[in-house]
This record gives C-alpha cells, structure tokens and sequence, in this order.
C-alpha cells in the first residue's frame, strides 16, 4: 500500500534526506512578477496551493490572474486559464495588450493608445494580421514576445454546463504536468453535477479544487466574487465572498483586491484631495490568510486598466484602512 494510507516514519523520512533521496517534486515557487507580493510569499506560489483572488466586479482580478499566468509561462510553467467571463479571443486580446508595456515600458501614452487600438480591432477582425505587423512595430514585437511563450499557455472558455471538476481534471491530465499552474475564473460558477443549491455546490467546488492541487502537485489559482454584502463595500474582507466558510477554509492562501481610493480610512482622503485622486489610481491586494506565512499584509498597485494590467511594481500600504 502506498505511504498516503499507511504513513511514513519520522526515521524513514530523516534517513532519506541523509542519503540525498529526492522529497519533493524538484520545483520551486512560481513567481507571480509582482512586487512586493512574491518577496511576501517566499518566491511565489506553490505546487499543491489552492489560492484565491478575490474582489468586487471590475477591481483587476482577471486582468491580475492573467498577468500571473503570463509571467509564469515566461518562466517554463505550463498554464491553463479556464475562464467562465471571457472567450479565447476577448483573453488573448488582453494577452497582447498587456504585453505591449513589457516590451515597451517607456512608450509615450499616444503611442501606448495607437498600439491598443490596432490589437482592438485585430481581435474584432477589423484588420489582418499582416497589416498589423506590417504597420505597427510595436504590435509586431508584443506579438513576437507573447509568441515565444504561447505553447506553454492554453485558454478555455469554460461553460456552466460542462466545466465540472472532471472537465477541469481531464484538461490537466492533457496540458499540466506537477509544478504547472491552472486558473479557474471564477470558482462560484464551476458546476457540480447534481447540486443546485449555491452554497453546496461552492463547498463541493472548493473541494475539488483543492483536491486538484494535491492530489496532481499543481498550483490552483481560483477567482471568488463578492456576495451580496460585498458588492458596494467601501472594504471588501474575506467573509464577504460568495461561499466564505468553504472558501477560508480549503484555501492555502487567500487574497482580496479592493478599490484604495474606497478601502483606505477616510482619515486620510477625506480632508486632502490630491491623496484621494492619487488613491483612486491605485488598487490594494491584502493577503488575508496565508498558511505559510505572514498574513494582513496589504500592497497597492497602480492601475493600467487601459492595458488590462496592474503596474506589477507596487508597495506595501503605507495608510490605514477601513475596519483597522
């Protein structure tokens, strides 16, 4: 029987690790590009994780979700995003558009509009490809980048009727090996065969997920949105996402991204317009639970909606925030 039923002694284990026995996969931490996030979480996130990104509708967290999956593909990750929001062609367009400040960081905002235009209307079939890269360098050369990657990225649209947790684990039998990445947008639509009711089916859900990750030694990343407390929050927190008793307590580790210019104590932007222009620029990822680590962190990242990114150099929250 396998160690899994019967367990292994404490000796056993020891003297493996003196005679140079392999006991884990060989893989590091994924790294995730963002700062300071990845120092916060030792390097990034890890085979066997179940984490959530939560957050209010429109706050980042698809567009950070497919920023993370961008940058660990750059660093040899095989990643599936089984989205339930967005179809193949609406996430590679904002694939390509995140990847044009990659390779252009210091472009000037006019050029930086022109670029996202073209690739707008490539993915709306208003233009050929051929025209683009012919015309457009800077298109071409984002194109180029995201290209050398692409293999290791596969988009689904996932679909309430038939991406079940067997869907999901067939798609990780073709694509993922131990130490890839899958990601799940959002985790309250993914259906259970035979349970209607919301909360069941989240439970079941997370589980499955969770079970996902271990059993495969792959990393889980699954977006939650807010319930009907959170929508319209000046703070959304952890027990405001649909399904937050499950949710809490499968997840490894748990974040949640909010509006700064709502989140932050109005101690500090009521008073001082210039802050509260300046906050309503910025989002603010906290980590709410973190089993291996530190938790109540909170850091703030400037928006590039335009783009469908987060500027991936942010800071640790210098302001209180709201409830704190």
């Amino acid at each position: 029987m396998s160690s899994s039923i019967n367990g292994t002694n404490v000796t056993t284990l020891l003297e493996r690790l003196v005679d140079g026995e392999a006991t884990g996969l060989g893989v590091g931490p994924a790294p995730t590009g963002f700062t300071p996030l990845d120092e916060v979480l030792d390097g990034g996130l890890l085979p066997g994780e179940l984490v959530l990104l939560g957050g209010q509708p429109a706050v980042g967290k698809t567009l950070s979700a497919l920023q993370w999956a961008r940058t660990m593909a750059g660093n040899g990750r095989n990643v599936v995003f089984a989205c339930f929001e967005h179809d193949e062609h609406s996430l590679l367009g904002r694939l390509i558009s995140q990847e044009i400040p990659r390779v252009a960081p210091d472009l000037d905002p006019s050029s930086m509009i022109t670029a996202r235009d073209q690739v707008r209307n490539l993915i709306l079939g208003l233009t050929t490809l051929d025209t683009v890269v012919n015309t457009h360098p800077l298109v071409r050369k984002a194109l180029e980048s995201l290209y050398d990657d692409a293999p290791s990225i596969l988009l689904n649209r996932a679909s309430t009727h038939r991406t079940t947790p067997k869907a999901l684990n067939e798609l990780c039998d073709r694509h993922l090996a131990p130490g890839d990445v899958l990601f799940v947008d959002y985790l309250q639509k993914v259906p259970i065969p035979g349970i209607t009711n919301l909360s069941d089916r989240i439970f079941n859900a997370t589980e499955e997920l969770k079970d996902l990750a271990t059993s495969r030694d792959i990393i889980v990343v699954a977006l939650a949105s807010a319930d009907a407390t959170g929508i319209g929050a000046d703070r959304l927190r952890m027990e405001n996402l649909r399904g937050s008793d499950s949710l809490g307590h499968e997840a490894d580790i748990a974040m949640i991204l909010n509006q700064k210019s709502s989140a932050a104590s109005e101690n500090h932007t009521k008073f001082d317009l210039n802050m509260l222009q300046a906050a309503k620029q910025m989002v603010i990822l906290s980590i709410e639970k973190n089993r291996r680590g530190e938790s109540g962190l909170h850091m703030e990242f400037k928006k590039d909606f335009g783009n469908y990114r987060l500027n991936p150099a942010g800071n640790f929250v210098a302001e209180h925030l709201r409830g704190e």
